[in-house]
């Protein structure tokens, strides 16, 4: 590398002081260098993305159609090459040079630098950019910052495209590419192979430089537009054509009713058509004349306002009417709960909330040892990597001492298995677990600019705190007011998720921006930053103790809600303390090492607040929530809540479309399946679809048109390695059926009861897709 910089610079100098010696050809000579060079970068650049784009999509269609058609999808490519291939030509006048150029060069910077950043993702995540979402990026500041993680992969690869030992020009210049639109003259016939110093006799060379490369390009070419023309119209081939310098132009869904694309396979489904779960709001007699935040739809000023009802909803199962689970029953005799302490753990999958022996992970872990056989130290570091998690939850590990929790008590609780979440994107989950409803199905988190359409418990426990037996002069807790507080130790300004926390309902937050301010009450931050968010979660200890002080000291209930953050890429914990738990670092090895560190890190500081708890005398009065549900029916049977305020929590809780966590859960009623829906990063692209009646079967619905349909059979396999993959419904119905007639029904249910889905998603958020947005 040394020498190639050492050879760059010598040649620079050179061409420095040739200019200075000739001012006039500066456009000559930088054009006659890029011309060559930035046409290359060009070539490579479009072709290596070509085909990572292919293999990234390789499973999407029958081998026999690829190999048939496999060259067509080449064919954007090859025509902007040509149309490049024209500007890259030598010109006569120096304005015909500096126009080449201009389009040129940063065509060519701008294509390599996309193809790099696609490598670097892809090698990273699995994954292609979607370069539709990514332009949705450079508004947010925050964001930006997100995506520049990327960015030393993205100058290795730039390196590896540009920083070359560049050889003799005379050498550099002999690219075999022949110049189609020369004139007759002598110089414009050296330009053939982009060499000026070339020679010999001109009959010569129009015979073996002009004419016999011509014949198999030509060939070739034609025989791409060939197959190009009889190739079928069906929309996977156009979007495994697609060109990266056009990726950007794809728009997926188009000004309709829902961007799921059904077709006319499924036409016999009509069961959903001219259904709505919309209805004027019910009249409660508790409610106030002008209603605060949430509960905006029940404002007398608006006599056509709708609002969600279960009641009016075709997908709706409750399970309301269900008696108690009875080893919950059993357990309420003796609850109080006075706070509230509700916790969003980021990026924690619930195969290590705790972690098993011999799970998905375990094995994972076992691969990266020569022997596929983890070490009995490295075991046992294993087995205490997530104990607070086995604390919380109860769950078996499998582990050698799994009935010890290590001298802790073990507080009991409510655990969810088979759970799932409505978004695996983190701003987009919060309406789930504090407002009990589905993010709106669009890019990103705009949730916070349309109508939220049940009240998020913020709210909920404001209108509770308006009840005229409310008051903080008491010492029964049940009567104290509430007080909401939000927080978090990373940045609350990506994705405008400042303006998401006040839609939600708090107004008292703890983020970064507020304990960086030299008016907080803890100023300084004592630690460094651990990723581009923000600090370690252990900055927020000092605020949870006073928050937990106030409230006792005011005789109010806390609600505080905590995210955290220490478990997101790129996962930095204090002090880079990592523990080696992998046998090898290479490849995703070490990522993935980094991630099982922060989650050890994560489950100390669960730790950390529940002696917090006990500390501040509250442990026995607080419910912790763990990347939960909404416990309204939890506080209503505990009889945790003022008797003014127990009936409002029946009205509200009989509002939401889930079904509660304390009582049995209801599959399938009336013919009806009890379906769920996860809205997929980040929000416009995929759509998650699963039944409770039939938990095997999972299908991921395509909301644009440049991904894949996806099925998977979780009983034969359950971690999803080998999925069934189709650009459209009716080719993935086609593989299906082959195997499973009974499964082929289900599919066109799922896909029917999407397309119904998203529309009411649409509706219920009172969102209008642009005609270029499409909702996405």
């Amino acid at each position: 590398m040394l020498n190639a910089v050492q050879n760059l610079v010598f040649r620079l100098n050179q061409k420095i002081y040739q200019i200075y010696l000739a001012p006039g050809q500066t456009l000559d000579i930088f054009w006659d260098f890029a011309r060559c060079y930035f046409y290359s970068l060009a070539v490579w650049s479009l072709f290596t993305a070509k085909f990572l784009h292919l293999y990234a999509h390789l499973y999407s269609l029958p081998s026999s159609k690829f190999v048939i058609w496999g060259t067509t999808f080449f064919f954007q490519d090859v025509i902007i090459l040509l149309l490049l291939r024209i500007v890259a030509q030598r010109t006569r006048t120096r304005l015909g040079a500096a126009l080449g150029a201009l389009i040129l060069v940063p065509f060519s910077l701008i294509v390599s630098g996309m193809a790099a950043a696609n490598f670097s993702v892809y090698v990273f995540t699995g994954a292609e950019i979607h370069w539709r979402q990514a332009k949705s990026f450079w508004g947010d500041a925050a964001a930006v910052r997100t995506l520049l993680t990327g960015l030393t992969g993205w100058l290795v690869g730039e390196g590896n495209l540009q920083v070359k030992d560049l050889p003799d020009r005379e050498v550099y210049e002999r690219i075999a590419l022949v110049d189609n639109y020369v004139n007759n003259d002598g110089e414009d016939e050296s330009d053939l192979f982009f060499d000026p110093h070339s020679t010999g006799n001109r009959e010569h060379s129009r015979l073996s430089e002009r004419f016999i490369p011509r014949v198999p390009v030509l060939g070739a070419f034609y025989l791409l537009l060939l197959l190009r023309f009889f190739r079928p119209s069906d929309s996977v081939y156009l979007v495994l054509s697609r060109t990266l310098p056009l990726a950007t132009a794809f728009q997926g869904g188009g000004h309709q009713m829902t961007p799921v694309d059904i077709g006319d396979i499924i036409i016999k489904y009509n069961y959903l058509n001219g259904t709505s779960s919309l209805h004027p709001p019910p009249n409660w007699d508790w409610m106030p004349k002008k209603p605060g935040p949430g509960f905006t739809d029940w404002d007398e000023s608006d006599s056509h306002a709708l609002h969600y009802s279960p009641q009016e909803s075709p997908l709706h199962i409750s399970n309301l009417e269900e008696p108690m689970l009875e080893g919950v029953r059993n357990a309420l005799g003796n609850l109080k709960i006075k706070h509230i302490v509700l916790l969003k753990l980021e990026s924690t999958r619930a195969d290590i909330f705790p972690l098993r022996k011999n799970s998905f992970m375990f094995d994972r872990i076992a691969e990266t040892y020569k022997d596929k056989k983890i070490p009995h130290e490295v075991q046992e570091r294993i087995e205490n990597l997530t104990a607070t998690a086995k604390l919380l939850t109860g769950f078996p590990t499998g582990f050698e001492h799994d009935s010890s929790h290590h001298g802790r008590k073990a507080y009991g609780g409510l655990s969810a298995s088979n759970a799932y979440t409505t978004s695996t994107y983190t701003l987009k989950s919060l309406e789930g677990t504090l407002c009990g409803v589905s993010p709106l199905v669009v890019n990103r988190n705009r949730e916070w600019e349309h109508h939220i359409y049940q009240p998020c418990l913020p709210h909920v426990f404001d209108i509770f705190s308006q009840q005229s037996d409310v008051t903080s002069n008491i010492s029964d807790f049940t009567k104290w007011p509430w007080h909401s507080v939000w927080m978090q130790s990373v940045t609350e300004k990506y994705d405008n998720q400042d303006k998401l926390t006040l839609a939600l309902g708090f107004k008292d937050k703890k983020t970064k921006e507020t304990i960086e301010r030299p008016s907080a009450k803890h100023y300084p931050v004592k630690s460094e930053e651990v990723n581009y968010y923000g600090y370690a979660e252990t900055e927020l200890l000092d605020y949870i103790r006073d928050a937990i002080d106030d409230a006792e000291r005011d005789h109010q209930r806390l609600f505080l809600t905590h995210l955290t953050s220490t478990t997101h890429h790129p996962w930095g914990i204090p002090n880079n303390t990592y523990e080696q738990i992998l046998g090898s670092s290479k490849g995703h090895n070490d990522n993935l090492n980094r991630y099982l560190n922060a989650i050890a890190f994560a489950d100390d500081w669960l730790a950390t607040i529940l002696e917090v708890l006990k500390e501040k005398g509250v442990a026995n009065e607080t419910l912790l929530v763990v990347a939960g549900d909404h416990i309204l029916d939890l506080l209503i049977e505990s009889s945790s809540i003022s008797k003014d305020s127990t009936p409002i929590a029946r009205d509200i809780i009989s509002l939401y479309e889930g079904q509660s966590l304390i009582r049995p859960q209801i599959q399938e009623k009336d013919g009806r399946q009890a379906w769920q829906f996860t809205v997929m990063n980040h929000g416009g692209t995929w759509l998650a679809v699963r039944s409770a009646a039939r938990p095997e079967y999972r299908l991921v619905v395509p909301l644009v048109n440049d991904v894949e349909w996806r099925f998977s059979d979780l009983k034969n396999d359950p971690n999803e390695v080998h999925p069934i993959l189709r650009f459209n419904l009716a080719d993935l119905a086609h593989v299906i059926g082959k195997y499973n007639e009974d499964v082929l029904d289900w599919l066109y249910d799922a896909a029917y009861v999407a397309s119904w889905w998203v529309g009411e998603n649409w509706s219920q958020y009172q969102f209008e897709p642009g005609p270029k947005e499409g909702g996405m």
